[in-house]
């Protein structure tokens, strides 16, 4: 009796303490604008005083455009930055714009050197679970929180360089990521070159996966301005996927996309783009490519604000023993390691709307895998997400004031046998076009877990909820 008493105080203190939290952190929004009043016409990361505030420099300083220009809420591209990014990171192909040319106009290079900075800190951090803490994080990673409270001054640094005009029609991007998981040690990101000879066909090499380089940012994670991952990221740890293929990943990738406007429709067009890759974890990069992926997106944002996609990817990947065969998973009936590549089928769709300054995005993501070379060695299951988000805008400002966003998570593990639900909250606060911080808590939601590996054994040898988890995280980009 002394020990549920024990119990239920332990549980009313955290709650207590995760509201503090929160409502303190929502207080500092309100009350930290009055009081950098004076200041909110500097760029934070600008001390001399210029009156514009721009966005990444590496596009705003070559174009001279704010922010809100490309994006809907850093990092959320708008259609105008959707565009950009199509165009090869350009406002007009073509144009000579930002470019530096010699006298014989032969040369044609970026008129600034294409280099731009994120830093984030993280002052509060208290996660209880792995759930809702796996994924990729704006590009970086989400720091996976399961031991309770943290403080990470500086959680994490990425250094870019990217720009439209390497050469005539050709743009590239590089990225070097540094984070306290990795005690610092600076590490190459994504590359990416590419050549854009018109709106209907432009090719990409990379090493960055085929989902996460997609301009709608609606697939996978990357570029989401949440800590938690989207569950249609795919692969998540222990989720019994046999090949091991990723939604999201760093492979090597050549890819092809081009948009055709529709003649019925004015300011509508078909976007599509196809790839070849080979997966980083599948073996030997320098090897020939094993798998294929596609995407194809009916786009109106220009007149009623919607996008409608599908996508899908298939192929193989090298032999591997299959994730929870050794624990005893449930609905995976495998007795080993295949002697031949295994097979993985993704496919899914997604939807975007768009209406003034309200955003909802919308993922279902179908997935497949089979060993033919082991009996009963087969794994069927589903994720889908939704998320909606509001920026609240003050004054003359078009960044936001304050953006609140929801999403809610669901997916299956090993053949359906386990299914999860999780919550996000965040509400946003923009200083600046490009200094924001927020708070965040992600809500383990499901009512019941059925054993195996993800259900977390407490004292008592109940299964106990995963993945909650409240952040505090500010960041800036110059």
């Amino acid at each position: 009796m002394e020990g549920q008493k024990i119990k239920r105080f332990s549980r009313c203190s955290h709650i207590f303490k995760l509201t503090t939290v929160a409502i303190t952190g929502l207080a500092l929004f309100w009350l930290a604008p009055p009081m950098v009043h004076q200041l909110e016409h500097l760029c934070p990361a600008r001390p001399d005083g210029v009156t514009q505030v721009y966005a990444l420099p590496s596009f705003a300083r070559e174009y001279h455009m704010s922010c809100e220009q490309c994006h809907y809420a850093f990092p959320v591209l708008n259609a105008f930055g959707r565009q950009f990014k199509m165009n090869g990171y350009v406002v007009v192909p073509g144009s000579d714009q930002g470019v530096l040319q010699s006298q014989d106009k032969e040369l044609w290079t970026e008129k600034l050197f294409p280099w731009a900075a994120i830093i984030r800190s993280r002052p509060f951090d208290d996660g209880k679970g792995g759930v809702a803490n796996q994924g990729s994080q704006m590009g970086g990673t989400a720091s996976p929180n399961t031991n309770g409270f943290k403080i990470q001054a500086i959680n994490d640094v990425d250094m870019f360089v990217a720009g439209g005009d390497a050469a005539r029609q050709v743009s590239f991007f590089g990225e070097m990521d540094a984070n306290a998981p990795g005690g610092f040690s600076p590490s190459l990101g994504d590359i990416r070159l590419g050549y854009h000879p018109s709106l209907y066909f432009n090719a990409v090499a990379m090493r960055r996966g085929f989902f996460a380089d997609d301009p709608y940012q609606t697939i996978v994670s990357n570029e989401s301005p949440t800590i938690a991952n989207r569950a249609t990221d795919l692969l998540f740890n222990d989720q019994g996927s046999i090949s091991g293929n990723q939604m999201v990943s760093t492979p090597q990738t050549l890819e092809v996309y081009g948009q055709y406007s529709l003649p019925i429709i004015q300011n509508s067009f078909l976007y599509y783009s196809g790839a070849v890759y080979k997966n980083k974890d599948s073996g030997t990069q320098a090897s020939a490519p094993t798998n294929g992926a596609a995407r194809l997106a009916w786009d109106d944002t220009g007149n009623t604000g919607l996008m409608l996609g599908t996508f899908g990817t298939y192929g193989h990947e090298g032999p591997m023993a299959a994730a929870g065969a050794s624990s005893g998973a449930p609905g995976l009936s495998v007795a080993g390691p295949g002697g031949e590549l295994t097979q993985f089928v993704r496919g899914g769709f997604d939807a975007l709307w768009e209406h003034g300054n309200f955003a909802a995005r919308a993922a279902f993501v179908y997935s497949h895998d089979e060993d033919p070379a082991v009996r009963g060695a087969v794994a069927t299951d589903r994720a889908a997400y939704a998320e909606v988000a509001y920026k609240y805008l003050r004054n003359d400002n078009l960044y936001p004031f304050l953006m609140p966003l929801v999403r809610e998570n669901w997916y299956t593990t090993f053949n359906g046998a386990q299914q999860f639900n999780y919550l996000t909250f965040q509400l946003a606060h923009y200083f600046a076009a490009n200094l924001k911080a927020f708070v965040e808590y992600s809500l383990d939601t499901k009512r019941a877990y059925q054993g195996g590996s993800l259900a977390a054994q407490g004292s008592d040898g109940t299964s106990q909820p995963l993945g909650n988890r409240v952040s505090l995280q500010a960041e800036v980009g110059f």
